[in-house]
């Protein structure tokens, strides 16, 4: 946790009390449907030397980049 992270929830804190600091949910919604999601699951359960990368890494890079091949 860095120095400015701690100062910002200060500032909310003291601005607005405890309830300033609860969460506001999630950034955004997921940007794949149930069905699609599943269709990742299993495409990822293949491996990513089916998908064409030479060791059996799964990155965030590979795994968007999955989702663009496949017409996410």
């Amino acid at each position: 946790m860095s120095e400015r992270s701690v100062e910002r929830w200060r500032r909310a804190w003291r601005g607005g009390g405890r309830a300033a600091l609860a969460s506001a949910g999630a950034p955004k919604l997921p940007k794949l449907s149930d069905d699609r999601f599943t269709e990742l699951e299993k495409e990822l359960a293949r491996g990513p030397a089916e998908h064409g990368w030479e060791d059996q890494r799964w990155t965030l890079a590979r795994i968007q980049a999955l989702i663009s091949w496949r017409g996410g």
